[in-house]
């Protein structure tokens, strides 16, 4: 029975340094309002959180096309990158990307709670392929345990750049023609 105990007190504290280890690592990283194909994430501890993501823009604008996610309030927690081929990995497994385009990026926005009275709900977003020239289509992937991911197809690729904006809380990511 000490056994036992001395090997589930270890277990415990193994994953508590993993945990506090893989918190630590989520942190500021790239430049916001810079072109880049690096990941850009960020975490907004003093800031009020969004609670609910309200509505997915997409444009085409001169030189890039636009894509803006409007919150409720604040902003989200976000890790927003390139995949390095088109597999998706999410708690599920490794699913193969089934969306339009040749290069995929994540969007994992933290902190979406899954509740009935949320302020908004997305309703709906631009589906299916999308007539741009950088951005080929947009997928919800999963939403689980507060984490909302979506997937972007693209043609190529190419820079992008992240935005934050506010009155509305918004999320705004240029990918380069």
């Amino acid at each position: 029975m000490k056994n036992f105990r001395e090997k589930f007190a270890f277990c415990f504290l193994l994953l508590l340094v993993s945990a506090v280890s893989a918190a630590a690592q989520f942190q500021d990283e790239g430049k916001l309002n810079a072109w880049t194909t690096r990941i850009v994430q960020r975490k907004h501890e003093s800031e009020t959180v969004a609670e609910s993501l309200c509505k997915i823009r997409v444009a085409k604008q001169k030189g890039f096309d636009r894509i803006v996610f409007e919150f409720d309030k604040g902003k989200p927690e976000y890790i927003i990158q390139y995949l390095p081929s088109n597999i998706y990995s999410s708690d599920a497994g490794d699913e193969e990307i089934k969306i339009a385009g040749k290069v995929f990026m994540q969007v994992s926005l933290y902190g979406m709670p899954q509740m009935e009275d949320l302020p908004c709900k997305l309703e709906s977003y631009p589906k299916g392929k999308l007539k741009l020239r950088a951005v080929q289509q947009i997928d919800e992937e999963v939403w689980f345990e507060g984490i909302r991911d979506f997937l972007i197809g693209v043609k190529v690729k190419k820079p992008f750049r992240v935005q934050e904006l506010t009155n509305p809380s918004r999320l705004v990511i240029d990918f380069k023609h």
